[in-house]
């Protein structure tokens, strides 16, 4: 669990937030949803309360993807009538199918990146899943904007309570629909449909690669076949349009032999490609076919022979047909991100693909042993960028986790210095180098690193990830909580964002928000952790959850759970030791943080200043325990 820090000083007041959404947004072209966008905008600005609101100052416009949000500072009548005023002129438009959430809340202005004013807080949160609540053509409302209009007769015959309604993530609002005749939006059903994850359809444009089945007569390159799977995730990821479920949830079905629908509803998406790869001297067959989930139709298949020295070329034929297959529009850098080769030397690359099979384990023995892959493929292409990057994340993790050495600070800075000077346009290697900057305590050039990766690639998850574990770190909570929010965006599936999240969400004292994260955040845990039963990570960070909740018999069971996985890593032991703390059981728990520091834990600072052990502090035991780091 992080070291506490010192907030900073935030201003929160209460905000008339107006969400909005295009439906079928993702079913269009990309030239299609820039020209809908357009349409929008403009339809906002004519709008005659964003017109007053803006030569105010009091309206702060959010991009939000698909759709934006309003943000007025004056009343609540403003998004109500701003919702109907966008919703006439819509009528001319019905191309545009727009639903529209209201809600009355709290927000802390900050500033973004570029120093443009912005917004965060419950309030935002709120509208977003008020407005998930409805179809085309509804305004629904909180039930605390109902209850503000409703004071003025002239809105009490518009307003139409639907009862408490289930949105994403079993989180449960009140909401009334806002209907006029003159407006033209459906009328209130009698009762919206709860909408629970297992509910959503998932996008169009949305596929999961599974690991390719290895068909070679040694079982040992299946390296080799998990490699090509997952450099086509890679490629597929850097296409916008298109959402890609990630490579844990993918390959946490390996070797299970499911029915192409049951993968689809399980990972949600509309679209799986599945292969096999032979791999025979120099001899390379690799077979794919891109099915649909909802009929089991073939949408593309291929079959290649080649030499091995054509693997690059493979995998990006692959993709390309797959985004073909889809109807996605590339642009230039993404045409061009697909294409690009990672080396030319197949023996490097089979050395980093030996690396990248195993350090997302976050393992020690498995780091270290992809460190030594990672050397090798150096060894043998000096300028192989994404091996430097690799071996600097390696290092990176053993300091922050295992051993922290000066070795392995250096190692890692060095690494991640030289991944740039070979190829400054990685967002990869720009976001190692701002983890090896953060580890240096050197957040202002981390910070620079971590938004120059973001610009390059918006949806790399590490970068959003790692710049919210440096936020928090340096005790910037209301950013942190931003980042991490950015992360789960670029992967909805990842519990690891919104459970750390909550740590920020506590030291900035928002506690409701702190019991919704947890909830969502446990959640996601267990539809990863059926999935993936052997996650120490997932059953102990949802552990720390179940304690925000009161739950103290169920988080020290998952204490358990993630111990007896693995018994003698380090981090392991120490986030159980400090669920034991938290639950009042000092003995166990200090047992448990002196395991940690018996097999190589060595984070003092931790042990020094995170919150969880602060029950600790007057015990002996964990006095002397100090002592010996």
């Amino acid at each position: 669990m992080p070291a506490d820090a010192k907030a900073p000083k935030f201003h929160l007041e209460t905000a008339h937030i107006l969400f909005l959404d295009v439906v079928g947004y993702s079913k269009l072209l990309v030239n299609e949803q820039r020209e809908v966008l357009q349409q929008l905008n403009d339809v906002v600005r004519n709008s005659e309360q964003v017109r007053k609101s803006e030569s105010t100052g009091k309206l702060i416009r959010l991009p939000s993807g698909d759709g934006m949000a309003l943000v007025f500072f004056q009343t609540p009548e403003q998004p109500a009538q701003c919702a109907m005023e966008i919703a006439r002129a819509l009528k001319s438009q019905p191309h545009i199918r727009l639903r529209m959430g209201v809600h009355s809340g709290p927000v802390d202005q900050i500033k973004d990146v570029n120093d443009r004013d912005n917004v965060a807080g419950a309030g935002i949160n709120i509208a977003q899943r008020v407005m998930d609540c409805g179809d085309a053509g509804h305004i629904l409302l909180s039930k605390r904007v109902a209850e503000d209009l409703a004071q003025d007769k002239m809105w009490q015959p518009l307003l139409h309570d639907l009862g408490e309604v289930e949105t994403k993530h079993g989180v449960k609002v009140a909401v009334v629909n806002l209907y006029s005749e003159d407006v033209g939006n459906p009328q209130p059903p009698a009762k919206l449909s709860s909408r629970t994850d297992s509910q959503t359809a998932p996008p169009e444009k949305s596929i999961a690669v599974l690991a390719f089945v290895n068909m070679s007569n040694d079982p040992e390159n299946e390296f080799f076949s998990d490699g090509i799977a997952e450099e086509i995730i890679n490629s597929l990821s850097k296409v916008k349009a298109l959402r890609v479920a990630s490579r844990t949830s993918s390959f946490s079905l390996k070797g299970k032999n499911e029915d192409i629908g049951a993968v689809g509803r399980k990972l949600k998406v509309q679209t799986v490609l599945e292969g096999s790869v032979r791999k025979s001297g120099e001899r390379l067959r690799v077979a794919a076919q891109l099915i649909n989930v909802a009929d089991g139709y073939h949408l593309w298949s291929e079959r290649y022979d080649r030499q091995l020295e054509d693997v690059f070329a493979i995998q990006d034929e692959i993709a390309e047909n797959i985004v073909r297959a889809l109807r996605v529009v590339l642009g230039e850098d993404e045409k061009r991100a697909i294409e690009q080769t990672p080396t030319e030397n197949i023996q490097a690359y089979e050395y980093y693909l030996r690396g990248r099979q195993v350090v997302t384990q976050l393992r020690r023995t498995a780091l270290e042993y992809a460190r030594r892959m990672f050397d090798r493929a150096i060894e043998i292409d000096p300028n192989f960028v994404r091996a430097y990057a690799g071996l600097a994340d390696c290092c990176s993790f053993l300091y922050m986790y295992w051993d922290s050495s000066k070795a392995n600070l250096d190692a890692a800075n060095a690494s991640s210095q030289r991944a740039l000077e070979l190829d400054p346009s990685s967002a990869e290697a720009h976001t190692s180098r701002g983890v090896a900057f953060t580890l240096r305590e050197n957040y202002e050039e981390a910070h620079r690193e971590f938004d120059t990766a973001i610009k390059l690639d918006p949806k790399l998850f590490e970068a959003h990830y790692f710049y919210g574990r440096a936020c928090l770190t340096e005790g910037k909570f209301e950013e942190a909580v931003v980042h991490y929010r950015d992360a789960w965006r670029a992967r909805p599936e990842d519990y690891q964002a919104i459970l750390l999240s909550i740590d920020a969400l506590a030291a900035l004292g928002r506690n409701d928000e702190v019991q919704e994260y947890a909830q969502l955040g446990i959640k996601l845990t267990d539809a990863h952790l059926e999935l993936n039963p052997d996650d120490a990570r997932g059953w102990y960070l949802s552990g720390a959850a179940l304690m925000r909740l009161g739950r103290v018999e169920e988080a020290l069971e998952r204490g358990r759970r993630a111990s007896a996985i693995d018994p003698n890593d380090a981090g392991v032991l120490y986030n159980v030791g400090c669920i034991y703390a938290l639950a009042g059981k000092h003995e166990e728990a200090i047992d448990y943080l002196d395991r940690a520091v018996g097999n190589g834990y060595s984070q003092k600072t931790w042990l020094e200043h995170d919150s969880a052990l602060d029950p600790l502090r007057d015990n002996p035991r964990f006095q002397a325990l100090l002592r010996k780091l």
